[in-house]
């Protein structure tokens, strides 16, 4: 609140002085002191108009503010639950890579196990299982190029949602 509006108190001292001034004028005739007291209360009833306003808006304000912080607060918490569910997709597509990986590394040295351990007659079936383990491979390097971009989306998406106006 500023300093410059009167305190209630003092508001209401001013506006018993104009009353009692436009009663003295009104009683010895003078309408000076008349006019001079009517002016005063009505000064007094504006400050004390404006002190009431200057304390609803500084109320506005602090309700302002705290719908500010509130909203910020939940852009911020929103913006962490995105966060943070992006990298447990990232995560998740990174072990289910792994994993994948794995999964053909072993099918790979089994199927070399088997086709070191057959004999020259059986090398023609040997030929179709290598070819279908690097089928197998291709398919599974394709899958995980799809799950890392899809990884690089959630990022993106997660980017975009911690700073909207960057990609604008």
């Amino acid at each position: 609140m500023s300093e410059s509006t009167s305190s209630p108190t003092e508001g209401m001292f001013n506006k018993l002085k104009g009353k009692a001034k436009q009663m003295v004028g009104s009683v010895t005739g003078n309408d000076v002191l008349k006019t001079e007291g009517k002016l005063q209360e009505q000064t007094s009833d504006a400050a004390e108009q404006a002190r009431k306003a200057e304390v609803r808006a500084d109320h506005e304000q602090a309700e302002a503010e705290v719908d500010a912080a509130l909203a910020e607060n939940a852009i911020e918490s929103q913006r962490l639950q995105t966060e943070q569910a992006a990298a447990a997709r990232q995560a998740q597509v990174e072990s289910e890579a792994e994993r994948t990986e794995q999964q053909l590394e072993q099918q790979i040295a089994q199927r070399e196990q088997a086709v070191e351990q057959q004999a020259n007659r059986e090398q023609v079936a040997a030929s179709h299982e290598q070819v279908a383990a690097a089928q197998d491979r291709a398919k599974a390097e394709a899958d995980a190029a799809r799950i890392e971009n899809l990884a690089e989306q959630a990022k993106a998406e997660a980017a975009e949602l911690k700073d909207p106006d960057q990609g604008r």
